[in-house]
């Protein structure tokens, strides 16, 4: 054996920590900090990374790499490395923790469970209580001293340290680090009691940093420079007031514009405006398709000749499916080959965008979550949320539990210098004074009146309104009747079930010009329908269920729609003559839903309370005049809502704006550790869960067996975890995903 090996690929010690110091000086050099307090930053990261793989010396682990040995018995190299830096003279703590952390998290308290990836304590080995199993990790390394010298002293070449060579390490007097940072507990022996938080706070930080150029390294990614954001082209013709106003304002703000009046370009200008040097960008909606989307036109573009705006090398995609997303937007032939490239081109994506890589990401605010209740790397958001812009697209009323949340995240982004745009189409009064609450007093801007150009986007009447009696179901000849003499229709429903029986009304007149789309289809049919949409001509008729509001850019001669709260009709009338070019058109909202359970409201029967907001939205509708401005529709959002939440939605929205483990962040800061069960909170998108119907099983494992593992999960079907008890017959748990029994088909997607 002449050198010691870092990876089974062969890559050695000095080769692979040479990479992941190059990532860390590249990495480094793109942080929003000031330039001391980067140079500081620096000398510990650095060192960080140098020492965290030398516990890979020992001559058990190297068997293990070279094939000569299964597994190295649960010994951990990290705990190794720790004790190697121990030797180190002045070595801080935060470099320690970094080391011994890297992989794993603190050990267990008892709580966490040690499957969640703890250490094992039984391994550690405090000054003065050296374990019987690390003396034999120590005597495996003992036996490779000599080849180890040589790695060591080209790494400390790389690092600039020669200094280091002459060192005498003696790993037998343990880890230097004091017990109580790996102790989770608030008791006084605990990490959050006897440790400073700005010593928890920078060894949180060292550590992100730390496992981040582990990552970039051994993928052998290096990070490139943050760009200019007023160096690219966010609009191609002059700006509307209301555009030039936001551009123009430094700090945060609110912006209140209807539906294609340029509010994109808009938070584009803003974020140009106040990009402080190496700050990043995070453009947040509320749903993944809508975010694919934006993905689209601002990183890769839509096509050669709809380039994005900052370019796919800048620009990163973050939801709980991007992988799948990516894979289906990147170019491939058919062949099974070039199909597994793309795979792997996906993933090396979805990965780089959970790490600190892009610059700018396109996400959902529950991935912005994931870092504020420190879901697992949420040390990155110390390295990338000071400072950076935050664009918060279409925050929905109707969801008080994730306004309060998002809006706690804001405030504690705000407090390290970010920068918040909220915008919406339909954003309430009473969130406006909410968000001014949580970030203080900022400019609020909508388009101006007594501006021509403004006055154009506010006087635009798309829309003739018409509140019909009776349900979808009840007139569905009077809407076949529309839908022979109107050209394209919009069909939404609030259910999936009552989406489905109206497509088997209409298909059975219309047959193939009638397209169904809803949450429960596979991705594989959700992308082929989606894709149908975009490209034109259009099919005469779509049903859909409220996926429609913000997944597609499309545009329909007329609409007929169950009832919601006021801002989902706004977005849903969106869909409908979106350009407003065309003479308006006919919106048929009806005052009953088919379905019995009420999706936006607590209400039961047929009926609703007198305070519900969506019979409030009804009957505002009713009292507007046509043809219906976007000034109108902005009018009676904020009449529907009035003075905010009250009762249950007070409750919720308070839930989400006061969560301890945001609005105690400081407090509560725990180096070395994340919460697991964020994870799965985000991971299940707000409790949904996939499944794999039995009749796509075998299509399913041929895909699996040829490796496309992307396009075997492109199969799976997403339901809510409450559909679980009354499908409890149909489900089959015991299996790997687990499957339904229920029928399936590419056109009608899951019935349930």
């Amino acid at each position: 054996m002449s050198r010691l090996l870092a990876k089974s690929s062969g890559e050695t010690l000095a080769e692979h920590t040479e990479w992941c110091l190059r990532a860390a000086k590249e990495l480094l050099a793109t942080l929003p900090f000031p330039d001391p307090e980067r140079q500081t930053l620096e000398q510990e990261v650095l060192l960080a990374v140098a020492l965290h793989d030398l516990g890979k010396a020992a001559s058990g682990f190297q068997r293990v790499l070279r094939g000569e040995q299964k597994n190295w018995g649960g010994k951990r190299h990290e705990i190794l490395s720790a004790a190697f830096a121990s030797s180190l003279p002045g070595i801080m703590p935060s470099v320690l923790l970094a080391i011994l952390t890297h992989h794993k998290a603190l050990p267990s308290d008892g709580i966490t469970s040690p499957a969640f990836g703890c250490l094992p304590p039984e391994q550690i080995p405090y000054e003065g209580d050296v374990t019987p199993i690390f003396e034999e990790m120590v005597q495996e390394w003992e036996e490779n001293r000599a080849l180890f010298k040589y790695e060591w002293e080209k790494i400390c070449g790389v690092l600039g340290r020669h200094d280091l060579t002459i060192v005498r390490f003696e790993l037998k007097k343990g880890l230097s680090l004091a017990r109580e940072w790996l102790i989770r507990g608030s008791g006084k022996r605990g990490q959050l009691y006897a440790i400073p938080f700005i010593q928890r706070y920078r060894a949180a930080l060292v550590r992100g940093l730390t496992i981040a150029s582990d990552h970039l390294g051994s993928a052998r990614y290096i990070p490139s420079w943050i760009p200019d954001l007023k160096s690219f082209t966010v609009l191609h013709q002059n700006p509307r007031p209301f555009q030039e106003r936001v551009g123009s304002i430094q700090g945060s703000a609110i912006l209140r514009a209807p539906t294609g009046s340029g509010k994109t370009e808009a938070a584009l200008l803003w974020a140009q405006r106040n990009q402080c040097p190496n700050a990043r960008l995070f453009y947040v909606l509320p749903y993944t398709a809508s975010i694919n989307a934006m993905y689209k036109r601002l990183g890769p573009g839509t096509s050669s000749s709809m380039p994005g705006v900052f370019g796919k090398q800048h620009v990163g995609l973050l939801h709980s499916r991007a992988t799948a997303a990516l894979y289906s937007m990147l170019e491939s032939s058919e062949d099974d080959c070039s199909r597994l490239e793309r795979q792997e081109g996906a993933r090396t994506l979805s990965d780089l965008a959970r790490q600190i890589w892009f610059p700018i990401r396109i996400c959902t605010p529950h991935q912005i979550l994931r870092y504020a209740l420190r879901g697992k790397g949420w040390e990155l958001m110390l390295a990338e949320f000071p400072k950076a812009c935050f664009i918060f697209d279409e925050v929905h009323a109707y969801d008080p539990r994730m306004v309060g949340l998002t809006l706690a995240t804001a405030k504690l982004a705000n407090r390290w210098g970010a920068r918040c745009l909220f915008m919406s189409a339909t954003l309430p009064k009473f969130l406006e004074v909410l968000i001014c609450d949580s970030l203080g007093e900022i400019s609020i801007v909508t388009p101006d009146p007594s501006m021509q150009e403004d006055r154009e986007v506010l006087d635009r009447k798309r829309h003739m309104v018409e509140l019909r009696e009776g349900n979808i179901w009840d007139n569905l000849n009077e809407i076949l009747e529309a839908v022979k003499s109107e050209g394209r229709t919009l069909l939404v429903c609030n259910h999936v079930r009552t989406a489905q029986q109206v497509f088997d009304h209409l298909q059975s007149h219309l047959g193939d010009e009638v397209c169904l789309l809803h949450g429960r289809f596979n991705n594989e049919d959700r992308n082929r329908i989606e894709s149908r949409l975009i490209g034109l001509p259009l099919p005469r008729v779509l049903i859909a269920t409220q996926v429609v509001e913000v997944s597609l850019d499309v545009d329909f001669d007329q609409a007929f729609l169950e009832p919601a709260p006021i801002d989902a009709i706004i977005q849903r009338m969106g869909r409908v003559n979106r350009g407003g070019k065309r003479k308006p058109a006919k919106i048929v909202v009806f005052t009953k839903q088919v379905n019995k359970h009420h999706l936006y409201c607590e209400c039961s029967g047929e009926t609703h309370d007198e305070s519900c907001k969506v019979l409030i939205s009804i009957e505002r509708l009713r009292a507007i005049p046509n043809p219906v401005s976007e000034h109108d529709l902005m009018k009676a959002a904020d009449y529907v809502y009035g003075v905010g939440y009250r009762g249950q939605e007070r409750q919720a929205f308070e839930e989400g704006l006061n969560h301890p483990d945001i609005a105690d962040f400081e407090k509560r800061l725990l180096a070395g550790a994340h919460q697991d069960w964020v994870e799965q909170v985000i991971e299940s998108t707000d409790g949904i869960l996939e499944v794999l119907p039995t009749s796509l099983v075998e299509k399913y494992e041929n895909k699996r067996a040829q490796g496309l593992w992307i396009e075997a999960n492109a199969l799976l079907v997403p339901i809510r975890v409450r559909s679980l008890s009354y499908l409890r017959d149909k489900l089959n748990t015991s299996t790997d995903p687990w499957t339904l029994s229920s029928p399936y088909s590419s056109i009608r997607g899951l019935e349930l």
